[in-house]
């Protein structure tokens, strides 16, 4: 490692961070543990074969029995969708955080594809946790393997609410707001 580049640092397991002379880096990987991606894949391959079974019982069906198979088709088809993009979130994606003297942009990207947005650090707001419910379903099921959901930060830019911080634990999600927020000042 040569003097000049930066140290790559981390706040717990999926967060790195590298502070450069003129910007702070931080990367928030989403991979999941081996045993549940092998079982979010397990689940979808068992989902194509409903699908399969769907789609052949609409093309020998008729009347009522071809409108339910239509109508079911189209909720498997959408739901096919959202399981492979979460499956792809799982396999390449992660959140891309960049602060520098233009701005802070935040980009969630599947390897290397993405559209950042833009934020300028006059505009920011401090950084603050999203308290969740332990008792709430949704709050639970927002922290589950199989969505993209659980945002962790929020903050505010020209009244508008924006998250980012997908599924961290508390304590992580602390330690990136506290980060976040030098960032901010340093830059500015």
């Amino acid at each position: 490692m040569n003097e000049s580049t930066p140290p790559v640092q981390s706040i717990g397991k999926r967060i790195t961070f590298v502070w450069h002379d003129d910007a702070l880096t931080v990367v928030i990987n989403q991979k999941i543990p081996r045993n549940q991606q092998m079982a979010l894949e397990a689940w979808m391959l068992a989902w194509i074969a409903v699908g399969v079974v769907f789609c052949w019982s609409l093309l020998h069906s008729v009347g009522e029995e071809r409108l339910f198979y239509s109508i079911s088709t189209a909720f498997w088809t959408f739901f096919t969708f959202r399981v492979g993009k979460v499956i792809l979130w799982r396999r390449k994606g992660s959140e891309s955080i960049r602060i520098c003297k233009e701005g802070m942009s935040v980009k969630n990207a599947f390897g290397t594809l993405g559209k950042a947005q833009v934020f300028h650090l006059a505009n920011i707001q401090k950084m603050e946790i999203g308290r969740r419910d332990p008792a709430s379903f949704l709050a639970n099921l927002d922290q589950s393997f199989w969505i993209m959901g659980g945002d962790s930060i929020h903050f505010a830019h020209l009244n508008k609410s924006f998250v980012l911080g997908k599924q961290l634990n508390e304590k992580d999600a602390q330690d990136l707001a506290k980060l976040l927020d030098k960032g901010i000042r340093k830059f500015s």
